[in-house]
Formats: C-alpha cells, sequence, structure tokens
C-alpha cells in the first residue's frame, strides 16, 4: 500500500497548525505604511532601565489562546540616516493588567494582576543597524524570539510587556535607536463627483481626520459663488450609494445624488465666497466615546442657474482616530529593577507579535 499521501497529508496538517500569524499594534496600522512619529530610544535604547508598556485588547488582533513566540519592530522610514545597534544585556516580561493607557500606575508591581512571565533572558541581544544601506531589514522590521512562548488570554486583562535593560555595550547610555512610532489613525473616504454648478465647476467637498479633542473640519470649493447652502452631516453613519434626488427636487441634474442618510441629518449653514468657496469647523468632545465614530457629510447650495436650481458637492465620510491605547512607566537605572518609574501616556513605539 502506498503510504506516500497519508504522510503528506500529516507533514500538511502539522505545519498548518505551526502556521505563524503577524499582528501589528494598534490594529489599524496594518493599513498604515508608516507612522508620523518616530521613537528614538523606547523600548530598548533608553540605556540600563526598566519600561513596561500596557496594550489594550482593543487594538491587540490576537485571538485567545494563540501563543506569542516573537516581538518585532519597526524602524523609521521616513529617517534616512543610519541608527548603528547595540547589544543589551536584556530581560523581557509579560503578563496581564486590569490598568489601560490612560490609568497605568507609577508603580511597576503594582502593574500587575499577577505575577508575570519571563520570556526572553536574562540574555544578550544584539540590535541591528537600522536604515543601513548595504544591509537593509527585510520590510525594515527586526525580530526578537522569546525564548518563553507567551499564551496569550484577553480574558484576564489588557497586556503588559515589560522590558529590563541591565546594560548595553555602550556603558549603559541611551542611543538613538529610531523607531517608527504611531498616532491616531483617522482614514477619510470620498464618494463620486457632485453635479455641475451655473458655468461650469462641479462642488468638491473635501475633509480632514482627527481624533476626539479635535476639530472636525471639512470645506468646499468651486461651488456657486456668493450662494446660500447647508452642509448636511450624517453623525454615526458612512456614505450612502448614491441615490437621485430627482424625486425630491423635480428637474435637478441627474448627476445630483444624495450620499449620506437623509434621516435626520445635521444642518450647518454658509454662504460661500465669490469664488464659491466654504467651510465648517466644529470640536468633537474630547472622549473615547468619539473614537472610532463615523462622520458623513455633503454640501448642497442654491444656484438658480442650475437645473433644478440646486446643486450638491460628492460625500466625505470620516472615521475619527483614538490617540494610541498604548503607556509607558520607565525608570532609568542603573540598577534596572526600580520599583517605581514615570509614566508616559498615549506613546507606542508599533510593535508586531507573531504568535500560532
Amino acid at each position: 500500500m502506498n503510504m506516500q499521501f497519508p504522510f503528506l497529508t500529516v507533514v500538511l496538517l502539522a505545519a498548518s497548525l505551526t502556521a505563524q500569524t503577524l499582528s501589528i499594534y494598534p490594529d489599524e496600522y496594518a493599513a498604515v505604511a508608516e507612522g508620523p512619529f518616530n521613537s528614538p530610544n523606547q523600548p530598548l535604547a533608553a540605556g540600563t532601565g526598566r519600561s513596561q508598556f500596557v496594550y489594550d485588547v482593543t487594538d491587540l488582533a490576537i485571538p485567545s489562546g494563540h501563543t506569542i513566540t516573537r516581538l518585532a519592530y519597526r524602524q523609521d522610514a521616513t529617517l534616512t540616516t543610519q541608527d548603528t545597534g547595540r547589544t543589551l544585556q536584556l530581560e523581557i516580561r509579560m503578563g496581564y493588567t486590569s490598568l489601560n493607557a490612560a490609568t497605568l500606575g507609577t508603580n511597576f508591581a503594582n502593574n500587575y494582576v499577577a505575577p508575570p512571565v519571563t520570556v526572553f533572558g536574562p540574555a544578550a541581544f544584539t540590535l541591528p543597524n537600522l536604515r543601513q544601506t548595504a544591509n537593509p531589514l527585510p520590510n525594515g522590521r527586526f525580530f526578537l524570539p522569546l525564548t518563553t512562548p507567551f499564551v496569550y488570554t484577553p480574558a484576564n486583562g489588557n497586556l503588559i510587556v515589560e522590558y529590563l535593560v541591565y546594560g548595553n555595550s555602550g556603558g549603559g547610555t541611551s542611543f538613538n535607536y529610531r523607531l517608527d512610532r504611531s498616532d491616531y489613525y483617522s482614514p477619510v473616504v470620498y464618494g463620486p463627483a457632485g453635479c455641475p454648478r451655473a458655468g461650469g465647476g462641479t462642488p468638491n467637498l473635501t475633509a480632514n481626520g482627527l481624533r476626539p479633542g479635535q476639530s472636525y473640519s471639512t470645506s468646499m470649493t468651486t461651488g456657486p459663488g456668493s450662494s446660500f447652502g447647508f452642509l448636511l452631516i450624517a453623525p454615526g453613519t458612512q456614505l450612502q450609494p448614491p441615490t437621485s434626488l430627482q424625486l425630491l427636487l423635480p428637474g435637478i441634474n441627474p448627476a445630483c445624488t444624495s450620499q449620506v442618510s437623509l434621516v435626520g441629518p445635521t444642518q450647518l449653514s454658509a454662504v460661500t465666497s465669490a469664488a464659491g468657496a466654504a467651510s465648517w469647523s466644529f470640536t468633537v468632545p474630547n472622549n473615547a466615546a468619539w473614537a472610532d465614530y463615523y462622520f458623513t457629510s455633503q454640501a448642497a447650495f442654491f444656484d438658480f442657474f442650475a437645473p433644478g436650481g440646486v446643486v450638491v458637492s460628492n460625500g466625505a465620510q470620516v472615521l475619527t482616530g483614538a490617540q494610541p491605547r498604548c503607556s509607558y512607566t520607565f525608570a532609568a537605572g542603573p540598577p534596572a529593577t526600580a520599583v517605581t518609574g514615570t509614566v508616559t501616556r498615549n506613546y507606542n513605539p508599533i510593535t508586531f507579535f507573531e504568535h500560532q
């Protein structure tokens, strides 16, 4: 009997069971090639000392029960100068906390809900050079393998990753090692073009990304000049499939479509400039409830020489971002075993978690 195929099936099954997945934190950065900031020395280049990062389960796309086998970090790609790596005497611990980015405390031990697990070292680890032209990092990343893989159970709380640097090959001092760092991610999506005004030109609406505590800001250009109209805002909804406005406004240009929900939209009035420009702005409350929230808008203005007397812009959809749900506590050494440190809020060197 030929046993090759059953054997091959077993091999392929075993390979699939050990397949590795790389999850990025924060998870929305899977769609972002580069963060807007860089981290010059955290978490690995601050010299001898102790740092403790909290990663909120909200932005950590690792299924429960999966085993974290490696950490990875991404060099800041907006820079071109090389950062030279050093060898660290390093220990990494992982555990859980009931705290989050807003409440992480100054006492390292008290931040854990249970004693952490040492997942690396204490052992030597050599950081590679960043942005080295002759020897570039694959995908701009380098990996740190865990000697003790960590089983992730989000029901236990938010994840803590703690780094204890007992010394480095530069005499224990800090050094520039600029890793990619995130901020809020707020994508903007636009609908199809609006309909032409009299005399040519089509109203064009643009919007800016934002996070809670900042201003929702949108503006229109090439609309009818010195004309009265509205910005229709549909909070909490996404762009709608374009729908003809001819049933509501007989005689209007068929290219004029509704792209926002017409169920109770908010109306902000404006009068355009002579060139047909208008803008609107309001502050979104600085409250986490407004993070990951949609604002969708579309402008409509009177134009008495256009078919039906009204023209509309394209629609604009904004998903509000959130400051990184990651904070860290740090204490400079020596030693690397301080009891308390200083907290820095909403600071996230982009981190990858390889898991299976």
